[in-house]
């Protein structure tokens, strides 16, 4: 019959256009949170020579950008500041910056979340006399208990946390320009952990040790530290004091092997 046939020429023209559009009908449990967490930390070495390794500053910013059910997209942005012997009167003199910066997805479900990110990072030589800026673009994945997630931490009641992370530095070269440029990294795991000897709602202490490996074209790096502190807490944050002992440390760039830092700390 005529209504038949027209029926079916539509159902065709309308099916591939159903299809398509299904995933912008989804959109409509879409979430843009622009939800932030972050911290900042100021430290001081506790070792006599400071010609390189005198203070350290860092901070660290967190961003959800887009949320949809379990699944969310962030970015995030870290500068580390080492600062190397104090000279004329100055207190804060750079010696070298450090940027990253990352864009990833996240997937939590109840016990576990994973993370897939790209990090693009460099180091900046301040007033150095050996000249060279090494860039760096890894590509990692991450597996890590729940409440590990910069979202839940500071509300966990978990006394045990950890995470696991797996990278790579694909050494591509666009235009004569390798990606990876200024030290041999190839792949490298990095295994974190924060145990609370003593955890309240207001108060707690906690030992947190790091173990990062990195292969090189001809050396293995190690960059092993634990660090220990106590902090106040509230509904918005955390302040506290820690300390790090660097346990291992031959990286290429940066190395405060068996070095003490006593650092001041929040988050958030």
């Amino acid at each position: 019959m005529l209504h038949e046939h027209i029926a079916m020429k539509v159902s065709r023209i309308l099916k591939p256009l159903v299809s398509l559009c299904t995933p912008l009908f989804m959109l409509g449990a879409l979430d843009i949170p622009i939800e932030f967490h972050g911290s900042a930390s100021l430290g001081k070495y506790m070792n006599s020579d400071t010609i390189r390794y005198n203070m350290d500053a860092s901070v660290d910013l967190y961003v959800m950008l887009v949320r949809h059910h379990r699944f969310s997209f962030f970015g995030r942005y870290r500068d580390d500041l080492d600062m190397a012997e104090q000279k004329g009167g100055v207190s804060l003199d750079p010696r070298y910056g450090h940027y990253y910066i990352v864009g990833g997805f996240d997937y939590l479900f109840d016990k576990v979340f994973c993370r897939l990110y790209f990090m693009h990072d460099c180091i900046h030589d301040i007033d150095f006399e050996v000249e060279g800026t090494p860039v760096f673009n890894r590509l990692r994945f991450v597996l890590a208990d729940a409440d590990m997630h910069e979202c839940q931490r500071l509300a966990s009641e978990k006394r045990f946390l950890w995470s696991c992370q797996i990278g790579v530095y694909p050494h591509i070269t666009y235009s004569g320009w390798d990606i990876n440029s200024g030290a041999d990294y190839q792949y490298d795991i990095v295994l974190d952990a924060s145990i609370h000897v003593l955890k309240r709602r207001t108060y707690g202490v906690f030992i947190d040790p790091h173990i990062h490996i990195t292969q090189g074209d001809t050396s293995l790096y190690h960059q092993h530290r634990v660090v220990g502190g106590a902090y106040t807490q509230s509904s918005t944050g955390r302040i506290g004091l820690a300390v790090t002992y660097n346990v291992w440390n031959n990286d290429v760039i940066k190395d405060p092997d068996k070095l003490w830092l006593l650092s001041f700390f929040l988050e958030f």
